[in-house]
């Protein structure tokens, strides 16, 4: 059994190499979220429908967690809700059945496995760095030149660690996101493959031979073997899903309190 970890399909545009399984998921994720936005406030109502009623409690969450930062804060809560809905749907993304494209020629050719954009270190480190020009911005805007007084507190010494600080944010956002997704998708791949290969018909008939003596017939066992085996897998699937939705909060949260720590007056 084989398996390659790391691997897109790269391809050359305008003299750069992008990786383009990342790129489809990443525009179908936007999509996703784009669409069922405009769907949620293309007809609001004063009895809210479904729809409407979860983004409108998505849009009170996140609303709360920007009341500490004054007047300024209701400002920063859109980027907050579209980084989440961006995260979670990227992250979920994942979990589809992408190994059906397979059954198409121009796919199957193709190097790597389309999954969660969120898988690619490109595009977590892309988001640490919107985040990060972000509350500086947002600091800057408020204060002025006068935010880049914080780099010499509390004495002048501490400057090159305090830079360190934003430097080292955009990165421990960027890994974190990464590796979570990357590494549950990897067991996944690898927990699929185990049970391929244990329930290859070799296996199965081997099985029947020395255990069951004939019991049972061989096509039935086998059938009911690769059904039961194929069950396996949900657990990890289920607890991905549960991943998934942490590590969009996580990102989200730590984004609200870098934003609270930049608008700070003091």
């Amino acid at each position: 059994m084989e398996f390659h970890i790391g691997q897109h399909w790269v391809v050359n545009l305008f003299g750069l190499d992008v990786h383009m399984d990342t790129l489809i998921t990443l525009w179908i994720t936007m999509a996703i979220v784009i669409f069922f936005a405009l769907l949620a406030v293309g007809n609001i109502k004063l009895v809210p429908s479904r729809l409407q009623a979860v983004f409108e409690n998505i849009v009170t969450i996140f609303s709360s967690l920007t009341k500490d930062m004054g007047p300024e804060g209701k400002r920063h809560t859109p980027i907050l809700i579209a980084l989440f809905l961006f995260i979670i749907t990227g992250n979920l993304i994942g979990q589809l059945p992408w190994k059906l494209l397979n059954f198409f020629p121009f796919i199957k050719a193709t190097e790597g496995e389309f999954a969660s954009p969120t898988n690619d270190i490109n595009v977590t480190a892309a988001l640490a760095i919107i985040v990060l020009v972000y509350y500086i911005a947002s600091g800057v805007r408020l204060k002025g030149i006068g935010y880049f007084k914080h780099y010499f507190q509390p004495v002048w010494f501490m400057t090159p660690f305090n830079m360190l600080e934003d430097i080292v944010r955009p990165l421990t956002l960027a890994l974190r996101l990464f590796a979570n997704i990357l590494a549950g998708e990897i067991l996944i791949m690898v927990l699929g493959g185990l049970i391929a290969s244990l329930l290859s018909p070799e296996a199965i008939s081997a099985f029947c031979q020395n255990t069951l003596g004939g019991i049972l017939p061989s096509n039935w066992v086998y059938n009911i073997t690769l059904f039961l085996g194929s069950l396996l897998p949900l657990p990890i699937m289920f607890f991905e899903i549960f991943v998934a939705f942490i590590q969009a909060l996580v990102f989200t949260l730590l984004t609200s309190a870098y934003i609270s720590g930049a608008v700070a007056k003091h």
